[in-house]
């Protein structure tokens, strides 16, 4: 089960803020592609930015530091030089006069002549306080890819579910995933460790397949001596996202604004979407002096008697499950919740969740926004190996990147 974190989000994470610093839009993405999957291939760039209300710019850095598959940073000072995986001396810009929800911002491109991602594999930063590193301010998570020891053969099949449970019949549309891999001799193959799959940019969910092989969905087999195939299977394809559009200022202006005017959202189940960002966003410049933060209303009417547990989820979680952005239902079927954007194109979505006091058992993402073979989705695809190197890390020796659709 997946504990459901009690955290303030806009865009990132922040785990710790004093009163006089406050981020926000926290975002981590390919330079030049603000709506992209945070992946850095062969010292290929990430940008990080952010807004920031602050009485005064602050004295931080972005600390980056190699995890292991559990998203948990090592420790271990010989793996990563201090020199190397910190940015020091940010730089921040006073952002137009809009209100007074934001004052700062800071934009910043990795790797560089100060930071190196010397090593493969998942890796996380940490907005901090130069003089207090325990003042953790924001965080994120990307990956890190180098030249790719094993090259990953895919194949994504469409298969239909049988049952009379399935109502309606599109909600059997699934697709299975087949990964095979040869290892070469340099590597040995009892040290594979698992492959994992992203889909769009559900870091938060990824689709996980082990060294096992009781599990109908999940597993993998032995095709001949250091040949293996790793098989996902009944993973469904959903829909494309909503999206929010607070571009027009004619229309939508603080402090407080409906997400959308042509009427509340109602459930996607018979009507999928079409077209979306794979899960990004895109906000107006920063320097735009109408760049600028509101409240924004998120309604959505279902029938009088539906009693799920219903989250708003999207570019602004980060694709993750806050209590925050749980739907509170007021009357006649509508649920509605509130939430800090900036100006710009965000991709959302609303998803059931089963859950019972802090733990997540079930997340359901089908069942208010359909499912359909015609959604496109990007899938990430990953190999994790045991590498020896450094006493022992969780590497990334494989990586492809396909769609479901031709783009």
């Amino acid at each position: 089960m997946k504990k459901i974190i009690f955290l303030f989000i806009l865009i990132g994470k922040m785990l710790f803020a004093q009163n006089e610093y406050v981020i926000k839009s926290l975002r981590i993405y390919q330079t030049g592609n603000e709506t992209s999957f945070p992946i850095s291939v062969n010292d290929s760039k990430i940008t990080i930015d952010f807004d920031l209300k602050a009485k005064d710019t602050p004295n931080w850095e972005i600390n980056f530091k190699l995890c292991d598959n559990n998203w948990q940073p090592y420790e271990d000072d010989s793996m990563i030089d201090y020199l190397t995986n910190t940015a020091h001396n940010l730089w921040f810009e006073t952002l137009p006069f809009r209100g007074d929800r934001a004052n700062y911002h800071y934009k910043g491109s990795f790797p560089n002549k100060e930071v190196k991602f010397p090593l493969a594999g998942k890796w996380m930063f940490f907005i901090r306080d130069v003089y207090n590193h325990e003042n953790i301010y924001g965080e994120g998570k990307f990956y890190v890819v180098k030249n790719t020891e094993v090259n990953l053969r895919l194949s994504l099949q469409e298969k239909s579910l049988q049952g009379r449970d399935i109502v309606p019949a599109v909600f059997g549309e699934v697709w299975n995933m087949k990964v095979s891999v040869t290892m070469p001799d340099s590597l040995y193959a009892d040290k594979i460790e698992r492959v994992e799959i992203i889909e769009n940019k559900k870091i938060a969910d990824p689709i996980i397949i082990e060294r096992t092989y009781g599990n109908d969905e999940r597993y993998y087999e032995i095709d001949a001596i250091n040949s293996y195939s790793f098989f996902a299977n009944n993973i469904h394809p959903g829909s494309a996202y909503r999206q929010v559009n607070l571009m027009d200022r004619t229309k939508y202006s603080p402090p407080k604004t409906n997400a959308h005017f042509e009427g509340v959202d109602v459930s996607h189940k018979f009507k999928p979407g079409v077209k979306d960002f794979f899960g990004g966003c895109k906000i107006l410049n920063y320097r735009n002096e109408y760049s600028e933060y509101m409240d924004v209303v998120f309604d959505l009417r279902l029938p009088e008697n539906y009693y799920q547990n219903i989250f708003l989820v999207g570019a602004f979680t980060d694709w993750d499950i806050y209590p925050e952005y749980e739907m509170v239902q007021k009357k006649d079927g509508l649920f509605s919740t509130t939430v800090e954007l900036k100006r710009g194109i965000y991709d959302y979505q609303y998803v059931v969740v089963d859950y019972k006091g802090d733990y997540i058992n079930k997340i359901d993402w089908i069942e208010l926004e359909g499912n359909s073979w015609k959604t496109n989705r990007e899938f990430h695809i990953f190999l994790f190996y045991k590498s020896d190197e450094f006493g022992e890390y969780d590497k990334i020796i494989g990586y492809r990147k396909i769609w479901s659709r031709s783009r």
